[in-house]
């Protein structure tokens, strides 16, 4: 029934399709408004059923109506005012609680410089080519939006609405992720204010919509944009997972049912060490980018180690110190080394040997991802 419902909304807003200005001499139509986004969508930023869009589309005559108000923004008008192969320049508009609508498709790019994105939603919308640089997006969503070969260089972001499954990032870069994420934000339903459970849910889900989106972004950073920054996204995706599934057991343990507690006990255990193994094992060669710095550790832990074997905390003195230091460090001569007789110096030898192998496994493993990995 939802289907077919759909279907007819549809049949009925292409039937309500809206002409192009008479400047255009082409017979092309660009469809009218649909949704109501902002009077159902409690959770986004855009939320407010007071808000009542201009019914004329804005006709992208920046020249004259440089600061569109509760307008409809077809991307169709903006398509066919380009020119194949130039750059159009979009410079210091402000945009406020404007709905934008429809294909973005440029022949060549379209640069959006210093603008003012403010309560605008860019659902149903498809983006290509589109470079959005010093821009400012704040109480605005970018759900059930598309964007293709697009770039969000020196953005700021306050209170944005993204969604995990419906924002199609597809070779598009992001150069600051980590304040994207941040300023994502959910709100609760204004008919159930004051209920707990309500707003530990919408919490955990955030944070859930958040590890979604920074997948998102790491796959598109894969084959795009700068090296240190599709690494940086790796370790915000691996930090920001574990720390969802932290919060959801927290709301089960909450609100769940004895059978639910006891298993989200259980399961948080697992999720907080997995948190913080990784963020450890990702702090020690950055993620996957950096070679230098477990050689670094390595050196540091055998001095570290070498000086320890030196002090007077054994049953006798270490003879050599810094050769045990080495054999250990390199695990090739661990037991040639082993005095179980000394407790203390079994028990430092034992937890030379475990930060070794770590750094040794992180440590070549990023050395051959480095040198034979096709990203």
């Amino acid at each position: 029934m939802k289907k077919l419902v759909g279907l007819l909304c549809r049949i009925g807003d292409a039937r309500r399709q809206v002409p192009l200005s008479s400047a255009d001499s082409s017979s092309k139509v660009v469809p009218s408004h649909f949704g109501n986004r902002r009077a159902t969508n409690f959770w986004e930023p855009i939320f407010g059923p007071s808000v009542m869009l201009d019914a004329e589309p804005y006709d992208w005559d920046i020249d004259h109506s440089n600061q569109p108000v509760r307008r409809f923004i077809p991307g169709e008008i903006l398509t066919n005012k380009l020119k194949s192969g130039e750059t159009l320049t979009v410079k210091g508009i402000t945009f406020t609680d404007c709905d934008f609508q429809g294909q973005f498709l440029a022949t060549a790019i379209v640069v959006f410089d210093g603008c003012h994105f403010l309560g605008c939603d860019f659902a149903y919308s498809s983006w290509n080519s589109a470079h959005f640089k010093n821009c400012r997006f704040k109480d605005t969503s970018i759900s059930i939006a598309r964007f293709e070969k697009c770039e969000f260089r020196g953005c700021t972001w306050d209170r944005v609405g993204v969604s995990g499954n419906k924002t199609d990032l597809i070779h598009t870069f992001i150069e600051n992720p980590e304040k994207l994420i941040k300023a994502m934000s959910s709100g609760t339903d204004p008919q159930k204010s004051g209920d707990k459970e309500h707003a530990c849910y919408q919490w955990f889900r955030l944070a859930g919509t958040r590890a979604h989106v920074l997948r998102s972004i790491m796959i598109s950073h894969a084959s795009v944009g700068d090296e240190h920054i599709y690494y940086k996204t790796v370790g915000l995706h691996e930090i920001q997972r574990n720390q969802a599934r932290l919060r959801e057991d927290w709301y089960h343990f909450r609100f769940g049912s004895l059978k639910r507690r006891f298993k989200a006990v259980q399961d948080s255990i697992f999720h907080a060490l997995n948190l913080i193994l990784i963020w450890l094992l990702g702090r020690t060669n950055a993620w996957g980018e950096s070679v230098s710095r477990p050689s670094v550790l390595f050196v540091a832990v055998y001095v570290a180690f070498a000086f320890t074997y030196t002090l007077p905390l054994f049953t006798d003195q270490v003879v050599h110190p810094w050769q045990k230091s080495f054999d250990i460090t390199l695990l090739i001569g661990f037991t040639n080394h082993n005095e179980p007789e000394d407790r203390i110096l079994t028990i430092i030898q034992n937890i030379h040997a475990v930060v070794a192998l770590v750094l040794y496994t992180v440590f070549f493993s990023t050395l051959v991802s480095k040198l034979s990995r096709i990203r």
